[in-house]
Parts: C-alpha cells; sequence; structure tokens
C-alpha cells in the first residue's frame, strides 16, 4: 500500500509508526468504483479507479491521485470521501504489478526517456483521458472540462512533482513527497540489516493510528510490493529521479500546496524537501507536521483530518 525509493548501495523507500486514532468510516462509499481498462502502450490492464462527487454537490472537477509504491486505489476513502464531500470527482489507478494492476512493478518509472510509455506520468495522462472520454453512470458526466488537479503521496507526489514541471498539471497538492528519499527506510531505518528483508515497508512505519476493534482501517488492500529489493529496477530509477528533480523549477502559474510528514518519517527527508521546494518552488505553500509519520491522509485523526481540509481548500480555490 504505499511509495517508495530506492537503491545505490542500498535501496530506498518510504513509510511510518503507530498511535491511537479515531476516525469516521466514509459515508459515501457507494460512490467508489474500480474497472479493469486495457492500456495498450503496455499491453496490460490497470485497475482504474472513481470516487464520485457526493449527491446534490455543485461539481467542482476531477483530481487524479497518485499512490506510493506498494500502495492500493483501495486504501484512501477517508480522503476521497472528503473530497467527495465538496464536490470533486476523484479518479486513479494501481500502478503496474500492485493493487489490482496486471504487469510488473519494476516496470514502472517515474521517468524514463527510452520507454516512457513505463512514466506513471505517461499512465496518468492516460488514466485522464479515459475518464474525460466516458461519462459515468450516475451523474453522466466525465472530467473532459475540468482543470488538471493532482494529488500525489510519497512516490506519486514525486511523479506528480514531475507533472507540475512538465506543466501538465495546473494544481498539486503533494503529500510527503519523494523528492527527498532517506537510504534507509521503513523497519531498515532503525537496524540497516532490515533493508533485505521481506517486510520493509510496514504498516507501523507508515502511520501512528491504531486500528483497534471498533476502529475504522481505511487499509483494504495489503502491501505489495514489501521492499524496495523486491522491484530493484523501479526503486533505482525513483531514486535518480529524486535527484533530478532537486533542480527542477517550477513555473509560478503552476500552484501547489506540500504537506510534510515530521522529522521521524523514515521514508522522506522533509528538511531537504523544504530547501529543494524554497529555492525551485518557492510560490508553493508549504505546510509540516512534527511527530507525523509517512501516510498523512491516514495520520491520526488530528492530523489526518487537517489534511483533508487543507487539500480541499486549496482545490477549491483554484
Amino acid at each position: 500500500m504505499r511509495l517508495f525509493t530506492a537503491l545505490s548501495l542500498g535501496l530506498f523507500i518510504f513509510s511510518g509508526c503507530i498511535s491511537s486514532n479515531k476516525k469516521r468510516t466514509p459515508q459515501n462509499l457507494d460512490l467508489f468504483s474500480t474497472s479493469m481498462v486495457y492500456y495498450e502502450p503496455a499491453d496490460i490492464h490497470l485497475r482504474l479507479a472513481q470516487y464520485l462527487e457526493a449527491p446534490n454537490r455543485e461539481f467542482k472537477g476531477c483530481i487524479i491521485y497518485l499512490q506510493g509504491l506498494g500502495d492500493s486505489v483501495q486504501n484512501h476513502a477517508p480522503l476521497f470521501s472528503k473530497l467527495s464531500d465538496n464536490g470533486f470527482r476523484v479518479i486513479s489507478f494501481d500502478y503496474m504489478g500492485q493493487g489490482g494492476s496486471e504487469g510488473s512493478m519494476n516496470n514502472t518509472r517515474v521517468h524514463d526517456i527510452f520507454v516512457p510509455k513505463w512514466n506513471i506520468s505517461k499512465q496518468a495522462e492516460f488514466v485522464w483521458k479515459h475518464f474525460s472520454e466516458n461519462s459515468d453512470d450516475v451523474y453522466g458526466r466525465d472530467c473532459a472540462q475540468s482543470k488538471r488537479l493532482v494529488v500525489g503521496w510519497s512516490t506519486g507526489g514525486l511523479a506528480a512533482y514531475k507533472m507540475a514541471y512538465d506543466e501538465w498539471a495546473h494544481a498539486v497538492v503533494l503529500l510527503a513527497p519523494g523528492i527527498s528519499p532517506k537510504v534507509f527506510v521503513g523497519t531498515s531505518a532503525h537496524n540497516k540489516v532490515d533493508l533485505l528483508a521481506q517486510d520493509v515497508i510496514t504498516l507501523p512505519t507508515l502511520t501512528r493510528a491504531q486500528y483497534t476493534d471498533g476502529v475504522y482501517n481505511p487499509h483494504v488492500d495489503e502491501i505489495n510490493p514489501t521492499s524496495p529489493t523486491q522491484v530493484p529496477f523501479f526503486a533505482t530509477n525513483l531514486l535518480l529521479v529524486s535527484k533530478m528533480s532537486a533542480h527542477w523549477p517550477i513555473k509560478p502559474e503552476i500552484k501547489g500546496l506540500v504537506l510534510l510528514s515530521g522529522v521521524q518519517d523514515s521514508y522522506v527527508d522533509q528538511i531537504q524537501a523544504k530547501g529543494i521546494l524554497k529555492a525551485h518552488a518557492p510560490h508553493f505553500q508549504v505546510k509540516d507536521y512534527p511527530g507525523a509519520l509517512h501516510e498523512l491522509d491516514n495520520e491520526t485523526a488530528d492530523v489526518a483530518t487537517d489534511v483533508q481540509n487543507r487539500t480541499v481548500q486549496f482545490f477549491l480555490n483554484q
């Protein structure tokens, strides 16, 4: 269920730890649906998802969500529901080989000039086009007239930053983006030998939230892959592109909101991220959450609620 970075005498990833959290079950899960759609350039089927805007709301546009390594479109209902309640439609997809999509995550790239069909951005453009050309069965609406709004978490945050740099996105929200990955992540952050283990990316390293009896757990699909060592080609590409992203200037007309985790996040370095953003995207709004781990939208209730509210308000102002 998440995202990460990679490899260079060690591989890189992203995730976080546990604390208590009480969360309301989203009330409009019936607006969420998935489908398998053929992605011809790669000769595979991707699992696409859309979370429709809530009934009796003014339609505000579409937002595409870019997930993290090992993540799934099924695991972010609280954030999607909040956006839906405010008139937005969330569209998303599982990267190749994770969630419900076919193929191998090891073939996925954040940026590859030689095989662009594997790039997350190219797949995202395909998904946007699909939902722009095909209306839903409930309202008969599509995304054709919407501004291109993007939310990206971790690996997806790096991909969204790339789409802002490419000027495809009109506005982006980056959640603990992978523009500044750590070398040893997840469980390996405290024990470097764990980098070779099978379960490096774990729920306790992603969020402090505790999903005890009676507490709604938004994580429907399991984490897969659970270690960057399982996808070394993807992990290497992610690391290399993150180094490149430290030099990408973002034009002032591309608006951005960046929400950063605390220093305890074992996947990304929020201090380094702030420096990159100050140098190359000084017009982006930046907010950090001391103590928070990597999966901000599924963190403890205080953090998760603020992340949801800030994301909604940012897009309402676009």
